[in-house]
């Protein structure tokens, strides 16, 4: 009888900033973060009973405010004009005029987030994309496991994209779950393939009208299925050019291996991207708050915004132990 193979020892890391990066984690609970004077002095021009018919009475900061001081400490839309009136009260600007929950609700429907401003100043990007599953109602894992999945069970496909040299979030999508990932991170990239250096996918990528999209100037680090083909094309017809990464990197794995080509084409960076979404559901937890799609499409971006306020805030520096 042969002995099981010992698994390879896991590497270990140490982080290098502790000090810095300890502080940092205490500096996330301070709200003051969100609560900045820019927001205040917004808050302090606006006259509640003023109301006319069409108008909106609180500017979109005001708004966003509240909803993120909601989701950071984990509360729902009527917890949260309590705790703002407290916070308000303590600060000694309790004439301030608070949104009811209803705007909220309302409001939080189109209310616009901005992840980044890097697409915009035309900085090369090394992304990657992934999904995630986020339980929006239906059963717990307790009920489902006894009596099986009723029909009102669903989740949502969180589609995140993120730089992988910084693991800052720069684009997210939230669809249903029967959503293909190649289509949806052909949304995701529309219009800003001039940004973009490389792009970094799992197989569920590998799609041709994907690749077309990103175009032959974006490095296309994406695995092709284990049959796949090169698709050489005729001496009449050449390869389109977005099938030449794919054909090079089909000849590339059947000479020295699937293994060998992930590491010398950088594809483990995609994992950071998992690393991110981790780090999403530890903060916030497996589940949307908001019952309307486009209220959790604001609620995914709100939570991915606090996730690069507090990465901006203080990350860690590791490395290998010896």
């Amino acid at each position: 009888m042969q002995p099981f193979p010992i698994a390879p020892a896991k590497d270990k890391y140490k982080v290098k900033n502790w000090k810095e990066y300890n502080a940092s984690l205490c500096r996330r609970g301070q709200v003051t973060i969100w609560l900045e004077n820019g927001v205040l002095r917004e808050w302090r021009d606006i006259d509640a009973c003023r109301r006319v018919v069409g108008e909106k009475t609180y500017p979109n900061a005001v708004i966003l405010c509240c909803l993120t001081l909601g989701l950071v400490y984990g509360q729902k839309l009527r917890q949260t004009t309590g705790f703002v009136a407290s916070l308000l009260r303590l600060m000694g600007r309790s004439d301030y005029a608070i949104p009811d929950y209803t705007t909220l609700c309302r409001r939080q429907s189109c209310l616009p987030v901005g992840l980044t401003e890097r697409w915009q100043k035309g900085e090369k990007l090394d992304i990657a994309i992934d999904s995630t599953g986020l339980k929006v109602f239906g059963e717990g894992e307790w009920k489902v496991r006894g009596h099986g999945v009723s029909k009102r069970r669903t989740w949502r496909k969180l589609h995140m994209g993120i730089d992988v040299n910084t693991q800052e979030i720069v684009s997210v999508s939230l669809t249903g779950n029967n959503e293909d990932d190649a289509a949806v991170a052909g949304w995701m990239i529309e219009g800003k393939q001039d940004v973009l250096s490389s792009f970094r996918g799992d197989g569920a990528y590998d799609d041709f009208a994907f690749r077309e999209k990103l175009g032959p100037n974006v490095v296309q680090i994406i695995p092709p299925p284990k049959d796949a083909v090169v698709h050489p094309g005729t001496p009449r017809i050449p390869p389109k050019p977005h099938l030449q990464q794919r054909n090079q990197a089909v000849e590339d794995i059947g000479k020295r291996g699937r293994k060998e080509w992930k590491v010398s084409s950088g594809y483990h960076k995609r994992s950071r991207n998992e690393v991110v979404m981790y780090r999403f559901k530890t903060a916030f937890g497996p589940n949307l708050n908001a019952r309307k799609m486009e209220n959790q499409k604001t609620e995914a971006n709100i939570k991915a915004k606090v996730l690069n306020v507090w990465w901006d805030m203080g990350r860690p520096v590791s490395y290998k132990a010896s």
